[in-house]
C-alpha cells in the first residue's frame, strides 16, 4: 500500500529544495521510492567503482595456494583438523583464527573431491563477499537514515577506496594467510569503533545483544593477530570515559563484559606456546627489543606509510563522499558533541595504529609488513570517515547555506552524478587500478600454470617430480616461485621432493 504525501511531511532534507512536490512512500519500509531518475543517477554513479570491486573479486577465482597454504594442507591431510589447531598453537603461532581459516580450502578439498586450487579459490571468493558484507554494515551503521541506491553507492564507493588505496590488495584478497590474519580484524574493529562512537553520539547505550555482538566480535578480532586485541581495550576504555565526559550512563557491566572477551582473545594468542618460539625465533633480528631504536623507527615507518596512504586519490574523494552524503542525510545534528568525538576518533586511532607499527618493530626488528599495515589503514580511513562525517554534522548549517540545500540533497540527479565522477576518477587513478592494468595480460596464464602444476604432482607417478617454474608471475597474485615450501607441496601429493626448472620455451619470467 503507498500513499503519497508532500515534501513538508518528510524530515528536513527533503523539504529543501523544491525541485518535485512530492514523494511516494511505502508504508512497508517507510522510505521514499525514488524517481526513475533519480534511481538511474545513483546507478550510474555507483557503476565504474562496482566493476571496480567486482573485477579485483572475480580475481580470487585465479588465486593458487602457496607457501603456508600448502603446509598447513599438507598437515590437514596427514593429521587432521583439530589436532593441527592444537599443533600449530603450541609451536608455531597463537593466531587461532588463521589458524582454522587457512585449512579450509584442504578441508573443502578432500571432503569434496574437487582440487585444492578450487577450493582455494571458492574459499578466497568467499573471503571477498565477508569483507564486501562487512563494510556495507559498517557504512549502513553510521548513516542510519540512508537507505537503497544511495546506500549501495556508498558503499561500494568505500570498497572502492579501500581497494584501491591500500599498501597491498594481494594481502587484501588472493593470499589466504594474509587475508585470515588481518582482514576480519579489520573489518571487526572498524564495526566496534562505529558502534562505541554512534553510542556516544546518540547519547544512547549499548542494549544486551549489542553487547553480546560487540563482546563476541571482540573475541574473534582478538584471536586474529597479537596486537588487535590492545586496539580494542583502547576502544572500550574510551567510551567509558567519554560517557563518563558526557554525563551519559556508564554501562560499566557491559563495557567490563567487553573487555573481558577481548582479553580472553587477547591472552590466548599473546600466551600460546607458539607466539613464545616466533619471538625467541626473531630474538636479536634488527633493532629487536631496543625500545628507542623501536620507537623511532616505528614513527618514521607510520609517518611514511600515512603520507603515502593520504596521496592514494581515492582516500580524499571517498571522504567527501562521505561528508557530502553527511550534508544530505535526513538527521539531526549534535554540534556539541560532534567536534569533541571527531578529535577524540582521530587521536584514538592515531595511537592505535602506532601501536601495532612500534610493537612489531620491537618485536621483529623490522618494518611492519604490508599486509599488517593493511589493517592499520582500514582503521584509519574509517577513522578519517567518522571524523568527516562528525565534523560535517557540526557544520551542516553553515555548509548548506553556503552551498546550496537544493544541491545537497538525496533527490537531487547533481549530487549522485558529481560524486560519480569524483569516484570514478580517483579509482581509475589508483595504485591498485594501475597495477591490474599492467598485469592484466598475465594473470591467467598465471593461474593455468598454477594448476598444472598441481595437476602434475598430484598425478605424477615419480617420488621426486620436477614442475616447470612461473613463466608469468603478476604480484598482483603472488609473491615468490618455488621456495622452501616445496617440501609441503611434496608432503600434500606424498612425494618425496619436488623440484623446480626452467618453463619450457621460455628464458624469462614475465
Amino acid at each position: 500500500m503507498q500513499v503519497t504525501i508532500g515534501l513538508d511531511l518528510q524530515s528536513g532534507f527533503l523539504a529543501q529544495g523544491g525541485f518535485v512536490r512530492a514523494r511516494t512512500i511505502s508504508h512497508a519500509t517507510g522510505f521514499p521510492l525514488w524517481g526513475y531518475k533519480i534511481r538511474t543517477a545513483f546507478v550510474a554513479a555507483s557503476l565504474i567503482p562496482a566493476l571496480f570491486v567486482i573485477c579485483l573479486f572475480a580475481l580470487t577465482l585465479y588465486t593458487a595456494p602457496e607457501h603456508d597454504d600448502l603446509c598447513f594442507a599438507a598437515r590437514y591431510v596427514r593429521v587432521g583438523f583439530v589436532p593441527t589447531i592444537i599443533d600449530l598453537y603450541r609451536g608455531a603461532t597463537g593466531r587461532i583464527v588463521p589458524i582454522i581459516l587457512i585449512q579450509l580450502p584442504a578441508a573443502i578439498s578432500t571432503k569434496t573431491g574437487i582440487s585444492l586450487v578450487s577450493a582455494y579459490e571458492l574459499t578466497m571468493a568467499a573471503c571477498a563477499m565477508i569483507f564486501l558484507a562487512g563494510i556495507s554494515v559498517a557504512v549502513a551503521r553510521w548513516w542510519p537514515s540512508i537507505r537503497g541506491l544511495p546506500l549501495f553507492f556508498m558503499a561500494v564507493a568505500f570498497a572502492s577506496a579501500l581497494l584501491g588505496a591500500l599498501p597491498s590488495v594481494r594481502d587484501l584478497l588472493y593470499w589466504l594467510p594474509a587475508v585470515s590474519s588481518y582482514t576480519p580484524a579489520a573489518i571487526l574493529s572498524a564495526l566496534i569503533l562505529g558502534e562505541c562512537v554512534r553510542a556516544l553520539y546518540a547519547g544512547s547505550g549499548f542494549s544486551n545483544a549489542a553487547t553480546y555482538g560487540i563482546a563476541s566480535g571482540g573475541f574473534v578480532a582478538a584471536l586474529c593477530n597479537e596486537f588487535t586485541g590492545a586496539w580494542l581495550i583502547v576502544f572500550v576504555v574510551s567510551s567509558v570515559l567519554g560517557r563518563q565526559a558526557f554525563g551519559q550512563i556508564l554501562q560499566i557491566r557491559q563495557h567490563v563484559l567487553i573487555a573481558v572477551a577481548v582479553l580472553t582473545g587477547f591472552a590466548i594468542v599473546v600466551f600460546s606456546g607458539g607466539s613464545n618460539s616466533r619471538l625467541a625465533a626473531l630474538n636479536g633480528a634488527g633493532h629487536a627489543g631496543d625500545i628507542a631504536l623501536s620507537l623511532r623507527g616505528a614513527l618514521d615507518s607510520v609517518a611514511s606509510d600515512l603520507l603515502s596512504f593520504l596521496k592514494e586519490p581515492p582516500v580524499a574523494a571517498w571522504l567527501l563522499v562521505a561528508a557530502t552524503m553527511t550534508l544530505a542525510e535526513p538527521e539531526p545534528v549534535r554540534p556539541g558533541r560532534g567536534s569533541l568525538l571527531a578529535f577524540g576518533v582521530l587521536a584514538i586511532c592515531l595511537v592505535c595504529i602506532y601501536f601495532e607499527y612500534f610493537m612489531h618493530e620491537f618485536s621483529t626488528g623490522g618494518r611492519l609488513v604490508e599486509r599488517a599495515a593493511n589493517e592499520a589503514m582500514m582503521l584509519f580511513l574509517f577513522g578519517l570517515t567518522m571524523v568527516a562525517s562528525l565534523l560535517t554534522r557540526v557544520y551542516r548549517p553553515g555548509l548548506r547555506r553556503l552551498l546550496g540545500s537544493s544541491s545537497l540533497s538525496l533527490g537531487s540527479l547533481t549530487l549522485p552524478l558529481l560524486l560519480g565522477v569524483l569516484m570514478t576518477i580517483s579509482v581509475l587513478l589508483s595504485s591498485a587500478a594501475s597495477l591490474l592494468f599492467s598485469q592484466r595480460n598475465s594473470l591467467r596464464p598465471y593461474w593455468q600454470e598454477s594448476v598444472e602444476r598441481q595437476r602434475l604432482v598430484a598425478t605424477s607417478s615419480g617420488r621426486i617430480v620436477t614442475v616447470p617454474k612461473h613463466t608469468w608471475k603478476p604480484s598482483l597474485l603472488m609473491s615468490a616461485d618455488l621456495m622452501a615450501t616445496n617440501g609441503c607441496l611434496a608432503a600434500l601429493y606424498d612425494k618425496s621432493d619436488v623440484l623446480g626448472g626452467e618453463p619450457e620455451g621460455s628464458t624469462s619470467a614475465k
